[in-house]
């Protein structure tokens, strides 16, 4: 059982070091001092958060576009948009 998680481990090892190799941002990250690695991963966390409350805003942005369309079109040029049930 040993072997096969040694095995396991450096297969892991492997593929970690060759995903460091494709992705380019890793090796000036990875040279960081240990005492950045806080205030990185917190900027990170905004970075997402402020992202994530961007998409929301669009999507508000396009349900209220949208529900200004459907009145618009219904209250003032009087067109009726239904769906029929498939057959």
């Amino acid at each position: 059982m040993n072997s096969f998680a040694a095995q396991l481990w450096s297969d892991l090892t492997a593929q970690w070091n060759q995903l460091r190799s494709v992705i380019g941002f890793s090796a000036p990250l990875s040279a960081l001092p240990g005492w950045m690695a806080p205030g990185l991963a917190l900027s990170a966390l905004l970075a997402l958060a402020l992202a994530a409350g961007i998409a929301v805003l669009s999507l508000g942005t396009l349900l209220v576009a949208l529900l200004v369309a459907h009145l618009l079109l219904e209250r003032v040029f009087g067109v009726t948009i239904a769906l029929a049930p498939p057959r």
